[in-house]
């Protein structure tokens, strides 16, 4: 049977190369003691330059290999090594790889000896013009080193070199399930002479559904259907239900091997209608995520990485994520397949194709995306063209040639900015960036697509990017822009739910990332994402929170501090809500202003559109001597002011005023004191603000705000005070490990500066000092800037068991001091 041992720690780096670090006696004694994942260089959170990650460095890992008997076979398993590597075991080559985002196997037998062997790797980490995607500017950065995971795996001398499962699911729900399995080392074991079978197990849980057995041709390959499945569950979005597939090699003295995979019966279909699972219509609103994270890069372990779906499908409630623009790691897909999160997965690259070699490497990276992950029941889309590159139809009819043969069940993509771009795949997939914040959210699809020769304008349709650049927000910009940044995204989804033909929109992008020179604000930063960096949300996240179902998670936030100066020209109007409550009522003082509805008028496809609160008399005026028609001419003009000022109002409204002064008696002085008391409260001793969310008819959520709002607190919360002191270098599967090959384990620690309402104090400058004790540390400084009133840090394990202190102080605050237990 197959063992597996991870081999994330006791590594050695060195920030160069040279050829006498071959020699096996070398002494590493000078060398950087790392652990995986790791990445080259810390970068500061901005303001630095690219290059500085771009060098060769050397690894070395003294690992022990166990005595390789019966015809055994040895091979190292690495997930991502950034850009090119070459190994040597012993001083004697043991291969390369090239290609940063893509797993890779080399193997050692007959280079090792049983006990201790040296392995050393030379990294190169530049931008090689070689190898996707690099050869012209690119706006991401790709990092450097080992960033993730890395494993010893010993087999038999045949054994499951792949098990690629295809369930189906037809629309009467009738469940099928092919698989194909093939075995390496098959000849040298005798082939089909051999006396040995394969035998797969469908699980339910530990519960065996079907069995099939089978002998493998001469080339090692089976094929083997399971027919019809009686009862078998679906996996959709609300139920993401996982089944087993346990596949053996058995002789006669028992298994030489085993293979494990999950796998969901579900179907996935594009058409000219829009998406369909599972036989029903879904619309996609979803986010383009990059695997980047401040000072680490991409060396995150499992943890960090299946934290970023959490985040996207229960947090964020978006439906599909776009691995822009790469294959991502996997454990952010396998909690993509256990949340019901769907996978628009793609090739490695950004605008540019290069030559004949380049392009052989793109089809080669395409080849282990697919091979690595065409069993998951998340992946719903294959990218098979390089992001908004140009047509080039040898390139991309060979792209498309690779996905339908290694996988036939899945459509593919390829994303463009070009319109009537020549359509090699099966879904048009298109980044549109026309809405500036005047101009229409979406462009009409037929005209995007054009004729396509033999399939006319009707097509599989999806738009891949919108907003983005078009709107760069920092979290900690002014309340205007922040309210327009999700406004642009609101009026994007509310077109795509809309628009016939359209399958759904795909936003640019979930967080802010680092990038080159060329692109982003000047400080290597894009701040294009609905959250910043460190997954702390900005006010277009609870825009796409706020499309949740109410069962899912409740949302109600306020798009205001309701402060009455922060906006241009002390405007305070109009007040947008986020949520997924059917009204909102507004208090002040403890007083009912009024109930507000979502604006089903300006949003019509929403499933939850905003609650705009456009005037701030309400019901105010019940009961007084004005009449409904005079209370509701106040409303408005009082409402005009508030939202655009004074000089907003016309001839019209300034005589309807004057009207309507003169008719109750009343002067000027009495307007404006009628003004002051109802809307701007000045001088008022309560300047709370409540909003209640109201679903089906009762009170369902409650929040508090406070134009007298001071800082009051410094709340500090861990995603995780549980961690596993060596990493994910597995994780349970059925009983059985799953490895990541890591040797260290880091939860995200949030740090919010709060008033006494509990809301955010965005603009007090406050800053924070982080010591932690024990068996951890903090990844990147530990003196923080509590921008727009909240931070956030990773703390990583050190390899040790113990209690981790986390003690956070501010110039204002010491709060009690977190305790992350490492196990």
């Amino acid at each position: 049977m197959r063992t597996i041992a991870a081999l994330g720690a006791g590594w050695r780096f060195l920030p160069r190369f040279e050829p006498a670090f071959l020699d096996p006696t070398a002494s590493l004694v000078a060398w950087e003691p790392v652990d995986l994942p790791h990445t080259n260089h810390e970068f500061p959170l901005n303001a630095f330059d690219e290059r500085d990650c771009q060098f060769v460095s050397t690894y070395a890992l003294d690992f022990h290999l166990p005595s390789l008997v019966g015809g055994q076979r040895a091979f190292l398993d690495f997930e991502g090594v950034m850009t090119a590597c070459e190994a040597w075991v012993n001083g004697r080559p043991a291969g390369s790889h090239r290609g940063g985002y893509t797993p890779f196997s080399l193997e050692l037998t007959g280079l090792g000896a049983a006990g201790t062997n040296r392995l050393v790797l030379k990294v190169d980490s530049t931008e090689r013009a070689d190898i996707p995607p690099f050869g012209h500017v690119v706006d991401y950065l790709c990092y450097g080193g080992i960033y993730r995971g890395a494993s010893l795996r010993i087999q038999e001398a045949a054994f499951l070199a792949d098990v690629f499962a295809r369930p189906d699911l037809d629309l009467h729900g009738v469940a099928r399930l092919d698989i194909e399995a093939r075995v390496d080392g098959w000849a040298a074991m005798g082939g089909e002479h051999s006396g040995l079978e394969l035998v797969s197990r469908l699980l339910d849980g530990p519960r065996v559904v079907a069995e099939l057995r089978g002998r493998p041709d001469a080339e090692g390959r089976l094929s083997l259907s399971f027919g019809v499945l009686e009862g078998m569950r679906p996996w959709d979005l609300a139920s993401p239900y996982l089944y087993g597939l346990e596949t053996e090699i058995l002789g006669p003295g028992g298994a030489l091997d085993s293979h494990r995979l999950r796998l969901g019966f579900r179907r996935a279909s594009w058409t000219p209608d829009g998406f369909f699972l599972n036989g029903r219509p879904l619309k996609i609103a979803g986010l383009n995520r990059h695997q980047a994270y401040p000072y680490a890069g991409y060396a995150m372990p499992a943890r960090a990485q299946r934290r970023d779906a959490e985040i996207l499908k229960r947090e964020l409630g978006v439906n599909l994520v776009r691995t822009s623009h790469y294959p991502q790691a996997r454990a952010f897909l396998d909690a993509c397949d256990e949340l019901g999160l769907l996978v628009f997965e793609e090739l490695p690259g950004w605008q540019h194709i290069g030559d004949r070699a380049w392009q052989d490497q793109a089809c080669a990276d395409l080849e282990a995306m697919i091979l690595r992950d065409r069993s998951r029941p998340s992946v719903v889309l294959w990218g098979a063209r390089i992001n908004e590159s140009k047509d080039d139809h040898a390139f991309y009819a060979r792209t498309n040639e690779i996905a339908h043969r290694l996988d036939p069940s899945r459509a593919t993509g390829g994303v463009r900015y070009l319109q009537r771009s020549e359509l090699l795949e099966d879904v048009y997939t298109f980044n549109d960036f026309v809405h500036n914040g005047s101009t229409r959210p979406l462009r009409e699809p037929r005209r995007v697509v054009g004729r396509v020769p033999g399939r006319g304008r009707k097509l599989p349709y999806l738009v891949t990017e919108h907003n983005g650049h078009m709107y760069p927000t920092k979290r900690y910009d002014n309340e205007e822009r922040l309210l327009e940044h999700a406004l642009r995204h609101a009026r994007v989804l509310d077109a795509a739910y809309s628009g016939p033909g359209i399958a759904g929109a795909i936003g640019w992008c979930a967080f802010d990332y680092n990038t080159h020179k060329d692109f982003g604000s000047g400080d290597r930063v894009c701040y294009h994402g609905v959250s910043d960096m460190f997954r702390i949300p900005k006010h277009a996240a609870a825009l796409y929170a706020s499309q949740k179902a109410p069962a899912d998670g409740l949302v109600l936030e306020a798009a205001s501090l309701f402060a009455k100066g922060e906006r241009s020209g002390a405007c305070v109007l109009p007040i947008q809500v986020y949520t997924n409550c059917d009204e909102v009522l507004l208090y002040r003082a403890g007083r009912l202003i009024g109930g507000y509805r979502p604006d089903r008028k300006a949003f019509p496809g929403l499933p939850h559109p905003p609650v705009v609160i456009d005037e701030l008399i309400g019901s105010q005026l019940e009961g007084s001597d004005f009449s409904l028609r005079d209370r509701e001419v106040l409303k408005g003009i009082v409402g005009k002011i508030l939202s655009r000022g004074l000089e907003s109002l016309g001839l019209r409204d300034r005589l309807s005023m004057a009207w309507l002064l003169l008719k109750n008696r009343m002067s000027l002085q009495d307007g404006e004191e009628l003004v002051g008391k109802y809307v701007l409260g000045w001088g008022a001793a309560d300047e709370s603000w409540e909003l209640v969310g109201m679903v089906d008819g009762a009170e369902a959520i409650r929040r508090r705000y406070g134009g007298d709002a001071v800082p009051a607190s410094l709340l500090v919360h861990a995603d995780d005070l549980h961690l596993k002191a060596r990493g994910a270098g597995e994780a349970a599967l059925w009983g059985e490990p799953s490895f990541y090959g890591e040797a260290w384990d880091a939860t995200r620690v949030e740090v919010r500066l709060v008033d006494q309402y509990g809301n955010l104090s965005p603009f007090a400058a406050e800053w924070a000092r982080v010591e932690v004790s024990g068996p951890g540390r903090v990844i990147g400084p530990a003196t923080i800037v509590l921008q727009g009133g909240c931070a956030a840090f990773w703390v990583r394990t050190s390899g040790e068991p113990g209690p981790i202190t986390v003690q956070v102080r501010s110039s204002r605050f010491t709060p009690e001091p977190l305790v992350i237990q490492a196990e």
